[in-house]
């Protein structure tokens, strides 16, 4: 049996990489995402509606659909030109991306400074729990009771605390050395640590600071550390060291109402997203205290 079905939205990272691997295998299967894996890349074929990130491949199909699709981890798959495939045992399945609409996943312009008091509201209004907790009391009643998250949370923000101090007095080394230790902490596909830091390197790009000197030495010690997390985390922080981000973050660049970047980034799902808004959060906290 041949199924056919179209991608109709597509990230610009995960682009470049279908135009340079060839093969690969399903990675991982979950309710509306399956996970191809192409070399050392992850790319996410993922249901209608989902939010959009650097390594999308947004299908036609629904979440309904996508669960019912014959696909299991370790699946062949081939990327010829427009079409990637998936070899079932039973079934071959070809995606189409050929007239997909591309979404820019790369950040490279500053948002304005007054971005700050807009994110510190919509912290203020979320109930994410996560790294939500350290910016935003109201998310403290998230933890009670779960002692992990109260662990986790607590640990951070003890990293986080010393890493600002080091940069009161230029120490980057130190600094970094504080946030790399939030490499790996937290449960789930994405910890909260690696969520948190990829929004740090957005934040230094939207604060304009993405050449200074500590931002180098940042994404250097995060390259070098990429091991201390799973798979799937460790390929949005790749994607994050080279400047991709999902829309999202993209979209503060010009800023919406409150409202909406709430929306936006609870879309993103469990505390994933608003733990990457406060890394972005932290940054501007640091640049501009």
């Amino acid at each position: 049996m041949i199924m056919h079905f179209n991608i109709t939205t597509i990230g610009s990272y995960a682009l470049e990489i279908l135009n340079s691997v060839s093969e690969g295998l399903v990675h991982s299967v979950y309710r509306k995402t399956i996970n191809i894996q192409l070399g050392d890349f992850l790319l996410a074929l993922q249901a209608d509606l989902s939010p959009v990130s650097p390594v999308s491949l947004i299908t036609e199909l629904d979440a309904a659909s996508m669960e019912t699709l014959p696909v299991s981890p370790g699946l062949k798959v081939k990327v010829s030109p427009g079409i990637l495939t998936i070899y079932g045992s039973v079934s071959v399945i070809n995606f189409y991306f050929l007239e997909a609409d591309l979404f820019e996943s790369k950040l490279i312009s500053k948002s304005p400074k007054l971005l700050r008091d807009t994110l510190k509201s919509v912290l203020d209004h979320t109930a994410a729990g996560g790294f939500s907790a350290i910016f935003a009391p109201s998310c403290m009643k998230e933890q009670e009771n779960n002692l992990g998250a109260e662990l986790v949370t607590a640990a951070a923000k003890n990293h986080l605390t010393a890493c600002s101090t080091y940069m009161q007095t230029a120490d980057y080394e130190k600094a970094t050395e504080e946030l790399i230790s939030l490499i790996g902490l937290g449960v789930g596909l994405t910890p909260s640590g690696d969520d948190f830091l990829c929004g740090v390197l957005a934040g230094l790009i939207l604060t304009g600071n993405s050449d200074q000197t500590f931002t180098s030495i940042l994404k250097n010690r995060i390259s070098t550390s990429l091991n201390n997390t799973n798979d799937i985390s460790r390929t949005f922080l790749r994607c994050a060291l080279s400047s991709h981000f999902s829309k999202p973050i993209k979209d503060l660049v010009f800023p919406a109402s409150v409202e909406d970047i709430h929306a936006s980034f609870e879309a993103v799902g469990h505390s994933s997203g608003f733990d990457s808004l406060c890394g972005i959060y932290y940054v501007y906290t640091l640049i501009f205290n």
